[in-house]
């Protein structure tokens, strides 16, 4: 009878070649993900806001308030575009920064002091979209509130997801300090060979 919890029944681990190309194609794989994330986001960004700004009505800090971003003018929906630009630009920043690990995988650079570099990176950037996240939010109703004709309104909007997105941030950015450790540690190592 086959016993699976025995040393002797784990898998070995794949030679270093196996490895660095199974990290090679999931950089690639990967990237196309960012990149795809990235268009959507800039997208979505330009037609909720520009296109059809109707859809704001669903942005959390315009909920209850009782405006109708439809109405907008041009200079609404330029206002508008640049008070959601205020936390979007922070994520295009992350997207890139993994663009440019996904790239590091790719080359097979993985173990380089430039690595923890761009997660440390990524990782600010994290923070900083999810701290501006109830900035954007309250320029939004300042601005439609403003442009759709009324009274004006701030509101600010809080979510789980905002303090998610900065809890992630704040992981990567430790995971970072780890993996600066840890080639300064490997380079050490490399010099007593």
């Amino acid at each position: 009878m086959p016993q699976g919890n025995s040393v002797t029944d784990m898998p070995l681990p794949a030679p270093p070649g196996d490895a660095e190309a199974a990290l090679a194609r999931l950089g690639r794989r990967i990237r196309w993900l960012v990149l795809i994330y990235i268009l959507v986001l800039l997208a979505g960004l330009g037609a909720a806001t520009l296109v059809w700004p109707a859809l704001l009505a669903r942005q959390p800090a315009l909920v209850g308030l009782g405006l109708d971003p439809a109405a907008l003018g041009l200079a609404g929906r330029i206002a508008a575009c640049a008070a959601l630009s205020v936390p979007t630009l922070p994520l295009c920043v992350a997207g890139w920064q993994a663009l440019l690990l996904c790239r590091l995988m790719s080359g097979g650079l993985v173990f380089t002091a430039e690595v923890p570099r761009r997660l440390q990176r990524l990782g600010a950037a994290l923070v900083a979209a999810a701290l501006l996240q109830p900035v954007g939010g309250a320029l939004l109703s300042l601005a439609v509130s403003s442009f759709a004709g009324g009274q004006r309104h701030v509101a600010i909007a809080l979510s789980s997801d905002d303090v998610g997105i900065a809890v992630v941030g704040a992981v990567l950015i430790a995971i970072a300090a780890a993996a600066r450790e840890a080639v300064r540690l490997a380079d050490e190592n490399a010099h007593f060979i």
